[in-house]
């Protein structure tokens, strides 16, 4: 998959090379020269890759190019991800106790919603975050019967429906019982058939942790009088389900429910899966993304030191943390929104923004150009965002092996948390790369934590390593070092597989094969190497 990066503002960074004095002997190669390419800062350029950035949320269109009156502002370099919620009702309407026990999933369940789903995201270079949900009080204008429900028929006797309050018209909400075995048991094993057919599938980035709590986000709000809240059972239960479900799948929670996220962050959890459980946070720009339990000084959690508070907050710095706008509170002008917003992502190590619920997204008039401008740093600050450069001054030679200080450093909010693997390459004078060999600095170790809540701009983290070049049987000519990132996140016996080239760095020179320049080498035809 290959990604554009197109500029929102009218900055761009030189790449020139400087040429420096050789320090090697007479009709001896000289040493590797280094070649200087500025990073290009967040208000110059965005760069597009996964899991960063701006992505579709629930499959609504990229800003500003969703919206017809925001045609003034450029397009959003196209994302490579998108999220997207279905209900148990669409997926299995069907009674299993109708169907024989040895029935195929095919049968049990209907999974046309999610394969076109992946179908139509993967012919655009784009993955799936998957959400499924069992109830949702928001926000139809109507409902069938008069009554709101995402559960099947069948599984009614496992809910408690009452009348309720939707957009004032007092819609009949059916809400599962989260305790009850009946609907924890059907539920986990919608969860196994889903496994069993998307956890090896490449096209599947994230899984959602599903199976309780509105719009499966975990909190139950004014229904806990009425439904209760899972016991330390069906928590375990569901929190089984989910992890059994997809061991080679990116997992994320929203951090409501403490209990929820203290079986989801333990260590023999963690052991299960292919990565540590991520964060999904509610409400960018109005809330913060850690929630009350795990701040306020009047929660238990935090008066009695709870292990889980500080669980939460390491997880923060190390796992994928991915985020959704909320509307702006009313009396809240759009620059102390998006403000706060960029102060979240840096703190937070946010590493990707929705597209929805945010000032501007649905207006019928052009957004201010300040706000679009704090709006775009926002999107272009959050997640990974890489740059290389050898360092001038810094080359050597001896014996046959030349060599150069590169640093490489991360301007974003966050490290990248998939597999990423950064190398080099020696590319003669026709374009053909004749030597490969694997950088040592660890990208998915540099970022910056800082408790700061005002800072406008990440703090840069960086990683110093020497590239050795042997230059033993070289032929006479020039040649280039260049840099490169793999991705490399790939599911054992995938179903179906997913290749990119490799990352876009933050910086000039990229050629068509994802490489960067970052030093020449020349070797004259009257040298031996």
């Amino acid at each position: 998959m290959v990604g554009t990066c197109k500029q929102f503002a009218l900055v761009t960074a030189a790449c020139t090379a400087l040429s420096l004095s050789a320090c090697a002997k007479h009709n001896d190669p000289g040493p590797l020269s280094a070649m200087v390419s500025p990073a290009l800062p967040v208000t110059a350029q965005e760069i597009s890759n996964p899991l960063r950035g701006q992505y579709e949320g629930l499959l609504i269109p990229l800003f500003p190019q969703g919206n017809p009156a925001q045609q003034s502002y450029p397009a959003w370099p196209a994302s490579y991800d998108a999220s997207f919620a279905v209900s148990w009702r669409q997926l299995q309407p069907v009674d299993p106790g109708t169907l024989p026990g040895d029935a195929p999933d095919d049968r049990k369940f209907d999974f046309s919603a999610i394969d076109d789903a992946l179908t139509k995201l993967s012919s655009r270079n784009m993955r799936l975050m998957l959400r499924v949900y069992s109830y949702n009080s928001c926000c139809d204008t109507s409902y069938s019967n008069n009554t709101n429900i995402a559960i099947p028929d069948w599984a009614r006797p496992a809910s408690t429906a009452y009348p309720g309050p939707s957009n004032g018209n007092g819609v009949t909400q059916v809400v599962p019982n989260w305790n009850d075995p009946k609907y924890l048991d059907a539920f986990g094993q919608l969860l196994a058939a889903l496994g069993r057919r998307y956890d090896g599938d490449e096209r599947l980035s994230v899984f959602e942790f599903s199976g309780y709590g509105d719009f499966s986000k975990n909190p139950v709000a004014s229904l806990r009088d009425k439904v209760g809240v899972p016991g330390p059972a069906a928590v375990r239960q569901l929190v089984a389900a989910n992890v059994t479900a997809f061991p080679h799948t990116q997992l994320v929670v929203t951090p409501q429910n403490p209990e929820i996220v203290r079986e989801l962050l333990a260590d023999d959890v963690t052991k299960k899966l292919s990565a540590p459980v991520g964060i999904r946070t509610d409400c960018l720009g109005a809330q913060s993304p850690l929630p009350s339990w795990a701040e306020s000084n009047d929660s238990q959690y935090v008066r009695t030191n709870d292990a889980v508070v500080n669980a939460l907050k390491q997880r923060f710095t190390s796992a994928l943390v991915i985020s959704e706008w909320c509307n702006a509170p009313d009396g809240t002008d759009a620059r102390s929104y998006y403000d706060r917003g960029l102060h979240d992502v840096i703190r937070y190590h946010v590493a990707m923004t929705s597209s929805a619920n945010f000032p501007g997204r649905d207006s019928t008039s052009a957004m201010d150009r300040g706000a679009y401008a704090r709006w775009a740093q926002v999107n272009a600050t959050a997640g990974y965002r890489y740059s290389v450069d050898a360092q001038p001054g810094s080359q050597s030679i001896q014996g046959k092996v030349a060599s150069i200080s590169v640093v490489w450093t991360n301007y974003g909010s966050a490290a990248a948390t998939e597999n990423w693997v950064p190398g080099y390459k020696l590319v003669d004078y026709a374009g053909t790369a004749i030597r490969t060999f694997p950088a040592t600095c660890k990208l998915n170790t540099l970022s910056h934590d800082d408790s700061s809540s005002s800072r406008d701009e990440p703090v840069a983290a960086s990683c110093t390593e020497t590239a050795h070049v042997d230059l033993s049987g070289l032929a006479p000519g020039h040649y280039t070092l260049r840099a490169f990132v793999d991705w490399q996140q790939h599911k054992p016996n995938a179903s179906h597989v997913v290749t990119y080239l490799p990352m876009a760095l933050a910086r000039d020179g990229r050629d068509t094969s994802g490489l960067y320049p970052i030093a020449t080498l020349d070797i004259p035809r009257d040298s031996t190497a």
